[in-house]
């Protein structure tokens, strides 16, 4: 097989995707240091500085406020207040939060093996660890797909839902899935790991390294460098919020 597509992403560098996740992570930092100092009224070091105060004290008021842990654990993580209020609506948040945040996982492990190849540190095949993680990708993909068709269901479907539902929401959801989707055929497009045949809709070593690095750009570019100017901010704001008010029911 062409060493190329040893790569997980099948882009052919893994210094361009390397270079494309810098300019993302760049953006990002720049629009939450924005926040924080909207947030702070000027300072940033401000907000942070009263954020961390608030989140470790252990009482708020007169009540016992929940352990940290049992904060990120049960209000962040399993979202129990999503579940109380409509247990269909929490298994569509946690599809796609599941889906989301495990694939982004994946990627940052096999992003942490490609960089050790590339310097040379470690014994191991890279095709073996991507194919290894091949099948758990697959799954969160389809948990993620599942969850953001849900969501448009629900906006098109139920009168309340679509009223309240923005352009912003319609850009999120949309561009999730256009993320996802793309992300199904450019696994598709990459050569049979044993074999090194096209096998997918006629697809050649051209069009498969055209359309990885694609998915890969607009993956980067809107999963993060997008997050701090958009509606995504709630996945940062609320989990913060939360833990600032000590969490609970």
């Amino acid at each position: 097989m062409s060493e190329a597509f040893t790569y997980y992403s099948g882009i052919p560098s893994f210094v361009v995707m390397l270079g494309i996740a810098m300019v993302a992570i760049v953006i990002f930092l720049i629009g939450m240091y924005i926040n924080m100092k909207k947030w702070g009224s000027g300072s940033a070091s401000h907000f942070l500085s009263v954020f961390l105060k608030k989140i470790n004290h252990e009482k708020l008021g007169h009540h016992p406020r929940q352990s940290l842990l049992s904060t990120i654990l049960l209000d962040i993580l399993i979202q129990r207040r999503i579940l109380r209020r409509s247990p269909f609506r929490w298994v569509m948040h946690m599809l796609i939060f599941i889906g989301w945040i495990g694939m982004f996982v994946l990627s940052m492990v096999f992003a942490m093996f490609e960089m050790l190849h590339m310097i040379g540190i470690g014994d191991f095949d890279l095709n073996v660890i991507r194919n290894s993680l091949d099948f758990s990708n697959e799954i969160l993909g389809y948990m993620l797909l599942i969850g953001l068709t849900i969501a448009i269901v629900r906006r098109l479907a139920i009168s309340d839902v679509s009223q309240r539902t923005q352009m912003f929401d319609w850009v999120l959801v949309l561009g999730t899935l256009v993320i996802t989707i793309t992300g199904f055929m450019a696994e598709g497009f990459r050569p049979d790991a044993i074999t090194g045949a096209w096998t997918f809709l006629g697809a050649d070593e051209v069009l498969a390294k055209t359309f990885a690095l694609f998915h890969v750009a607009i993956s980067l570019l809107f999963c993060i460098a997008y997050i701090p100017y958009s509606k995504y901010m709630h996945m940062l704001a609320a989990p913060m919020v939360i833990l600032v008010n000590g969490g609970g029911e």
